[in-house]
């Protein structure tokens, strides 16, 4: 039997720091080494002073030397083999201290494991030693360092053992010495990282064995790879220890890997690096993503190099690549530790582990075990959790929605509310498009909060019918549940809490916004009490950072994109915000607290802005514009309900179930100096609510004009109003109780006889006619179908609705199908000579309607039932009308005059409709051509690739001049859309980008955390 011959080689660079204790790890083994040589390579912090009073020979390098050469040149160095014996080389690193035991420990296995010509040892961290490093190491395919370990995983013993590995870490690996020659050592290519996974691979496919051996132990302190010292090697590009990394990672796997796979892994890495690349620019570290990128590009700008190793592998090669397969994870085992290492991250976030928080933990010699068994086992029952209070108003909620949205399950529309498209990619379509066919044609741009709401409408799996019921259903609960955890900051008292919460839930405001289809009120009222709870320091703004700047401002557009009345508050806040700071700073503008006051609060109005852009444009040509709601126009109930916090209009409470709201403002205005702050502001956005509602604004594609909906000012007001009810209420009985009767118990009695008397008289209603609500479940067909069928032909439809006891008709152009989701906000305003030709088709007086819908391409007139006789017998009796049906959906005319999209007059006068197949039409002959949309400078006609000259004609419809007949093609031009949504995206990513948390470079992050 051969004699077992150690030869230690310890490679030095900058390691004083971790040297002494190595040192004396070497020194103190059990089993003694042969020979040993220390390789220092350039060190300037005296590493090599301290290695020679250990007496340690030491032969010095240069600065620049790579790990793989330093090593070789050991071996150089060493004494020849004794013939006879085997020798091993134990590689050693100046930052990895070893147990007493572990050579002993693996020499042990190999003794007993002849096939083994490489093992190493279990390793754990140099700050932490429960901290489990390595038991051995491999590569995934995307060339990531894996180890198979969870996240800071705690060393138990479950490792424990000896096993095959496809390699192992340099820092005390024992790697047969004829081995390692014929190998011919560590590629000099790789002169830190990855060469340890290389030599192992090489080792593999040379027919031999790797393995762990877990009892003997080292504490590594990674001191390279986390930026604990400078990697000064000569192929280290920038000296970016991650650059390197990722280019030896990548260099190894092309290297090693079967020529049929390469082209699949050079896909995988380079994917990788630009995942990685944008994850590291999202945690703000551009130098760790530039590092991908250039690790890669450094890789490929050198083809020969890898030329070079796979021939060098071949020769040394006597098995397949396909040796190693068993060693590399496969994508599932990634995906799986991916998807446990983010919950893992995110569970730390949510739920960090509370150092202070102890358990006394209970002796022996204090537990009375017969005490314990005559002790009854108490066992809760589950009524009992209903006594909780946030259970019970939960509860108590559930029973009124279960009367209150009978008429609701299902695809709900009404109000508001226009129907929603069946799949979220009409939504995102719609976002998109430069042009829409909606009325005369729109080329408005569409608001983002129809990207919003299509990228929500995912977590019902793209169904947005499904989105908007639940969603509708669901927001009573979401009101209640956001104003609990806003309101229990200021009580401890749980019940008061949630009966606050119930009220916010079951407001006159909230009631309104559901029943009559409101979207973007529902999703102010839910995201208020987060928006209220974030508002922290807003005197001081500068004591927030800028990274709650940059989240607030994009809550801020959420609220905005959803309701226009937002960016109003915001700046009136801001105006106010920024005359006090000026005040504060004597009126210096120059004052450098002032002016980074002004920038903040500046941020918070611009980002909102440019995220909406261009669409927020228009509220600085009409401000009008701020006091319109999303979806379609329904009037406010005006000022008179406004005052007592109830919105009004189609689907809100009646006058006589009287909202406590605006008493309980007025009341806490005469209370506590803490409910008076939150009174003072309430009443200044009641009033404001109050005034606003007594304005009449246009809506959505209407000329007409309705009152406004005051509905965001009055939702703050009943927030405010709560809770300064709940402050107020807070320990107010033993006020009470200290005190004799005066105005306060008078002023108590009456706040809660008021809202007893409300709550009995809202829920009443709701669950009698409150149910029945302009929102509801509807399938029934706005067109017949054969006019739905149709798509490019416009209709005329005609409705009947009651309006103060009247009977009155409404109309809009259809283009086959009822206005959907997201349309009326970019539908075009009426035309008023459109406007008169409907008009005349009721009062008998549309002699030329039939001529004018021909103009603008109406083919069809529909009267939806009920029907009106006078209307019926009125355009019957006019010329130019057929009728063609009547349904029990109603009755339908068609415009007898021919027409359609393009209408075409050549120079003698003889008009006719071009046939058109998409963008394609033909033009038979000189002449003009009229596109019946409207004007918009983005259409363009090409004819023989030459764009045609354009005017917007007499009756606002663009027209072209055709010189010569031929075919022709109509586009609408969308570069201005798509430069208006790359702004959007790079304002967008941009303030992602900073809102969200910085990662910290492995240099920043302390010593403890890292090992």
């Amino acid at each position: 039997m051969s004699t077992q011959r150690v030869s230690a080689i310890l490679v030095v660079h900058d390691g004083s720091t971790w040297l002494p204790e190595v040192v004396a790890s070497i020194v103190s083994q059990t089993r003694n080494v042969d020979q040993i040589l220390a390789v220092d390579t350039g060190s300037l912090d005296g590493s090599a002073k301290l290695l020679k009073g250990a007496r340690i020979p030491v032969t010095t390098l240069d600065r620049a030397t790579g790990f793989g050469e330093a090593v070789a040149y050991g071996v150089e160095k060493l004494a020849a083999p004794i013939e006879g014996d085997e020798e091993w080389l134990w590689i050693l690193h100046d930052d990895c201290a070893l147990h007493p035991r572990a050579l002993e420990s693996l020499l042990s296995a190999l003794s007993e494991r002849p096939s083994v010509v490489m093992a190493g040892p279990k390793l754990l961290g140099w700050h932490n030693r429960t901290h489990l490093l390595e038991v051995g190491i491999s590569l995934a395919s995307n060339g990531a360092r894996w180890t198979g370990l969870e996240a800071n995983e705690y060393d138990q013993g479950q490792r424990d053992g000896i096993y095959e590995v496809l390699s192992v870490s340099t820092a005390g690996a024992l790697i047969r010495r004829d081995v390692f020659e014929e190998l011919g050592g560590f590629d000099q290519n790789l002169e830190l990282f990855r060469d340890d996974v290389d030599f192992g691979w090489r080792v593999r496919t040379a027919g031999h064995s790797v393995a762990v051996v877990t009892d003997a132990i080292g504490y590594h302190a990674q001191a390279a790879s986390n930026e604990r010292r400078a990697v000064d090697v000569k192929g280290a590009f920038l000296h970016r220890p991650l650059l390197l990394d990722r280019r030896n990672a990548a260099y190894v796997l092309l290297a090693n890997s079967s020529w049929y796979s390469l082209p699949w892994l050079s896909i995988q890495l380079l994917a990788g690096a630009l995942l990685r690349s944008v994850g590291y620019l999202f945690a703000k570290l551009p130098g760790y993503a530039s590092d991908e990128i250039l690790a890669i590009a450094t890789l490929l700008i050198h083809p020969t190099e890898l030329l070079k190793a796979r021939k060098a592998r071949k020769a040394s090669r006597y098995i397949s690549s396909r040796v190693v397969k068993t060693f590399i994870p496969s994508r599932f085992t990634q995906l799986r530790s991916s998807i446990s290492h983010g919950f893992e991250r995110l569970r730390s976030r949510l739920l960090p582990d509370d150092v202070n928080e102890s358990v006394p933990a209970a002796s022996v010699l204090n537990i009375n075990e017969d005490e314990d068994l005559l002790t009854p086992i108490s066992v809760k029952p589950w009524r009992l959790v209903f006594a909780r209070p946030l259970v019970a108003v939960f509860t108590i909620l559930a029973v009124i929605s279960i009367f209150w949205a009978r008429h609701r399950l299902g695809a709900v529309s009404g109000g508001a509310l226009p129907q929603s498209p069946s799949s979220f990619q009409d939504l995102f379509k719609l976002y998109l498009q430069s042009w829409h066919e909606i009325g005369m044609g729109s080329g408005l741009s569409t608001p983002p909060w129809v990207l919003l709401l299509s990228g929500a409408s995912l977590l019902t799996f793209g169904n947005v019918k499904v989105f908007i019921s639940l969603f509708f259903l669901a927001a009573p609960f979401i009101f209640l549940l956001t104003s609990h955890q806003f309101l229990k900051r200021y009580t401890d008292n749980q019940w008061l809490s949630a009966g606050a919460s119930l009220l916010y839930a079951l407001s006159p405001v909230s009631i309104a916004a559901v029943n009559s289809g409101r979207l973007g009120v529902l999703v102010f009222i839910a995201l208020l009490p987060i928006f209220a709870a974030g508002l922290r320091n807003w005197v001081d703004i500068e004591k927030r950072t800028w990274r709650s700047i940059f989240a607030y401002s994009l809550f801020i557009w959420l609220l905005f994109a959803f309701n226009p009345s937002v960016l109003l508050i915001l700046i009136a806040a801001v105006a106010f915000a920024l005359y006090r700071d000026f005040l504060r700073a004597q009126k210096n503008h120059k004052d450098p607290l002032f002016i980074e006051r002004v920038i903040r609060r500046t941020t918070l109005v611009v980002l909102p802005i440019l995220l909406s852009a261009p669409g927020s444009f228009a509220v600085f040509m009409k401000p009008t514009r701020l006091l319109a709601e999303i979806g379609l126009t329904i009037p406010g109930g005006g000022a008179n309900f406004a005052f007592f916090a109830n919105p009004g209009g189609p689907g809100s409470l009646p006058w006589w179930s009287v909202s406590p709201i605006a008493i309980v403002l007025f009341v806490t205005f005469f209370s506590t100096t803490a409910a008076r702050k939150f009174a003072t502001l309430g009443l200044i956005f009641l009033l404001a609510g109050t005034f606003f509602s007594a304005l009449v604004v246009s809506g959505n594609g209407s000329a007409t004009s309705t009152r406004a909906n005051a509905a965001t000012f009055i939702a703050v007001a009943t927030l405010l109003s709560i809770t300064s009810a709940v402050v107020m209420f807070d320990k107010v009985r033993a006020r009470l109780e200290q005190s004799h009767v005066n105005y306060r118990h008078v002023s108590v009695a009456l706040v809660l006889l008021i809202t007893m008397a409300y709550s009995v008289t809202s829920t009443f209603w709701l669950v009698t006619a409150g149910a029945d609500s302009p929102l509801r479940t509807t399938s029934k067909e706005i067109l017949p179908a054969f006019l739905a069928i149709e798509k490019d032909a416009k209709t005329v439809v005609l409705r009947s609705y009651r309006h103060n006891n009247q009977t009155t008709l409404s109309y809009y152009i259809s283009r086959g199908s009822a206005i959907m989701l997201g349309e009326p906000d970019v539908a075009p305003k009426d035309l008023p000579v459109l406007t008169q030709a409907i008009e005349g088709l009721v009062d008998n007086t549309g002699v030329t309607s039939s001529n004018i819908f021909s103009t603008y391409g109406i083919k069809y007139v529909f009267l939806k039932n009920p029907v009106s006789n006078d209307v019926v017998q009125t355009i019957d009796g006019l010329g130019g009308f057929n009728r063609t049906s009547a349904t029990n959906a109603g009755i339908v005319w068609r415009v007898l005059k021919d027409t359609g999209r393009l209408r075409f007059v050549d120079y003698s006068g003889k008009e006719m409709t071009l046939a058109s197949k998409g963008v394609r039409a033909y033009a038979p002959s000189p002449g003009t051509i009229t596109l019946t949309e409207s004007y918009s400078n983005a259409w363009q006609i090409f004819q023989n690739g030459y764009r045609l000259a354009k005017i917007e004609n007499a009756n606002e419809l663009p027209s072209f001049e055709v010189t010569t007949g031929g075919d022709i093609s109509v586009i609408h031009d969308g570069t201005i859309r798509r430069g208006w949504i790359s702004l959007f995206l790079i304002v967008l990513v941009t303030t992602v980008v900073l809102a969200l948390p910085s990662g910290r470079r492995r240099s920043e992050i302390e010593d403890a955390v890292i090992a």
